[in-house]
């Protein structure tokens, strides 16, 4: 998502521009235009350093009273360059300077791949840096982590059953035979 660079217009005052003093970047912003009243129109432009390497679709923008507008300002060369980008309102009635400081891409995101990734199977190695033994198709029961789940299955079959020998009710009876079914059915599902 690209960098923004907030303005009011209209906030205080007819023709009003409130703005950040400056803004950092290392690619493409957005200067997102918010009118706090009437419609008006917000020139934008691009000083000599700035608009070496980055470019605007056009100056003049009309907001809509009330309403939000995004301005794109896309940088099309990088590097590391500190420019300033005017901005006014009301024909002039109200301009503001804003300190633009393009730095260099960090590439700390950048992952490299290699080739052995693009065939199936490859590219499994173990700790030490030895090929692995390719793992058995289909999840195993230690795979899954299910064994603590089994082993709250069994404990619930274990309690429904102590409850109906303790209470020697029918419904009881049932229940523990429902617990059982059901236990029975999840130990199914986890290991299929």
């Amino acid at each position: 998502m690209p960098e923004e660079l907030p303005v009011d217009v209209n906030r205080r005052e007819r023709n009003s521009l409130n703005v950040p003093a400056s803004i950092e970047t290392d690619d493409s912003f957005v200067v997102r235009v918010r009118n706090h009243g009437n419609a008006s129109r917000v020139h934008v432009h691009l000083d000599e350093n700035l608009s070496a390497v980055a470019s605007l679709k056009e100056t003049n923008y009309y907001v809509e009273a009330n309403s939000r507008r995004d301005i794109p300002v896309s940088v099309h060369e990088r590097g590391v360059v500190h420019g300033k980008l005017k901005l006014s309102a009301g024909y002039g009635a109200t301009t503001r300077w804003v300190d633009v400081d393009l730095t260099e891409p960090d590439d700390t995101g950048t992952v490299e791949v290699d080739e052995s990734l693009a065939e199936p199977g490859g590219g499994e190695r173990d700790d030490i840096g030895g090929e692995r033994e390719p793992s058995p198709t289909g999840p195993t029961l230690a795979d899954e982590a299910a064994l603590p789940v089994l082993a709250l299955g069994v404990l619930a079959i274990a309690v429904a059953v102590g409850a109906a020998t303790v209470f020697e009710s029918g419904l009881v009876a049932a229940g523990a035979v429902v617990v059982f079914v059901a236990v029975l059915l999840a130990g199914y599902l986890l290991v299929r």
